[in-house]
């Protein structure tokens, strides 16, 4: 059979790019003489009348008299968060210890809840659907102190930690979270059973993704706060439409300096290898891509690059406190993000082919066809200036390849081969006709 070979149109796309959004400290409530967010200004209220500062694990706490008092924190929406806190019961009966909620009343909905359980353990609490608890294993005693965190995202796992370590077996899919609240209440009555929490609570941190169990640890281990450096720009994992940036980042609480590490090996910047470490400095930003800076030649397109902040405090036994390692990505110079995507199956017949452009493409020629070597081997195409192309009616069942090519005014960038099979095409048995062994199911 003769394969079709199509030369098709060209066009100018403007690149437009989400970034994946990193782990960020969004909410920190030291309750130190004041209900204030040190981080924004999500600023607590309390119950009734004035709060009983006493003395807390770092600083002041807030006492709660178990009867009617709690602090309202006004918080977002999250698709995953991690709830840090330290916890000093007065007793270890039933009691809520923070619980996310809405207008609509503790009583009535909540989820995103830390409590101590009729047995007198911690308790992680979420409503998605159904209820899904962790239930720790450390036995609560009266008057002491411990560092709780929580921590779970929609449709992924979900733990519970108890002075830095986790305290039960943790929850791998939790299902979706609850997304109606729109606030937490800390030390209130939760309803289904749980009490008014007796006791004090002191430095209340939210984050807005799951800390990994070393985070969680190094928050536990901290005389307070957070040590880390947290909040990059431009946020972790962004695609980055330039060839030189400047990167920042919001100091630790311990901070006085900090040693930059940037390389696009991601091992190499996690250990610090020859080459990535760019200096010791007091500023909380940095530039690379551009002359007298790292990378002074450019960025080079098609290339992520990885960096690294250690938070410095020659004064603290526990500097330097190795940061996390962000990303950014400058795009190729080749076409990207097929629409069909790559090996898509079930395709429509009157498809319309797009894609993202090249980094600095202005002109895109594209080839289509059912013979792989035909597509990938075409030359001479027409350039042109279609936003979009729908190469026609096609057959069912059948697979189709295609591939661009992207001008940048200099030179030309062949594109990889895509393909994609139309609707209409019969799946593989599963298990395959002849199989021998076959468990059946319900």
């Amino acid at each position: 059979m003769c394969g079709k070979l199509i030369y098709l149109v060209s066009f100018v796309l403007v690149l437009s790019w989400s970034g994946n959004v990193s782990a960020e400290l969004v909410g920190h409530w030291r309750f130190d003489g004041n209900l204030d967010d040190s981080i924004g200004g999500e600023h607590g209220t309390f119950s009734a009348g004035s709060p009983m500062y006493v003395t807390g694990r770092i600083g002041q706490g807030i006492e709660f008299d178990g009867a009617s008092h709690f602090v309202h924190l006004p918080s977002a929406n999250p698709s995953a968060y991690t709830i840090t806190l330290w916890v000093r019961p007065a007793r270890t009966d039933a009691a809520s210890v923070i619980v996310r909620t809405s207008s609509s009343g503790q009583t009535t909905h909540w989820s995103h809840q830390l409590r101590i359980n009729p047995d007198g353990v911690f308790q992680h609490y979420l409503w998605v659907g159904s209820e899904r608890n962790v239930i720790g294993t450390t036995l609560v005693e009266a008057d002491e102190w411990y560092h709780v965190a929580i921590a779970a995202a929609s449709d992924g796992p979900m733990h519970l930690y108890v002075n830095g370590e986790e305290d039960a077996a943790s929850i791998d899919v939790a299902g979706t979270l609850w997304g109606e609240g729109d606030r937490y209440y800390v030390g209130s009555n939760s309803g289904h059973g749980m009490g008014w929490f007796q006791g004090v609570v002191d430095d209340v941190q939210i984050y807005d993704s799951i800390l990994t169990a070393e985070e969680i640890a190094r928050i536990a281990a901290s005389s307070g706060g957070f040590p880390l450096a947290f909040g990059p720009t431009p946020k972790d994992g962004t695609l980055l439409e330039d060839t030189w940036v400047s990167l920042s980042w919001r100091a630790g609480d311990y901070a006085v300096s900090h040693d930059v590490y940037i390389g696009d090996n991601f091992d190499d910047v996690n250990s610090g290898a020859e080459g990535t470490f760019i200096g010791n400095q007091t500023a909380t930003f940095f530039v690379a891509g551009f002359p007298g800076f790292a990378y002074p030649d450019g960025l080079v397109p098609g290339t992520t690059y990885y960096w690294r902040i250690d938070e410095v405090n020659d004064t603290e036994p526990n500097s330097p406190w190795k940061g996390d390692i962000w990303s950014f990505s400058i795009p190729p110079k080749t076409a990207y993000f097929p629409d069909p995507a790559e090996g898509a199956a079930s395709v429509s017949v009157d498809v319309e082919l797009s894609w993202t452009g090249g980094f600095g493409s202005k002109l895109h020629t594209v080839y289509f066809g059912d013979i792989f070597d035909e597509v990938s081997n075409a030359a001479g195409g027409l350039p042109q200036g279609a936003a979009s192309f729908s190469p026609g009616a096609l057959k069912m069942a059948k697979t189709y390849y295609w591939r661009v090519d992207e001008f940048d005014v200099v030179e030309t960038h062949k594109g990889d081969v895509w393909s994609f099979t139309t609707e209409g095409a019969v799946a593989a048995l599963d298990p395959a006709n002849g199989a021998v062994d076959v468990t059946q199911t319900p």
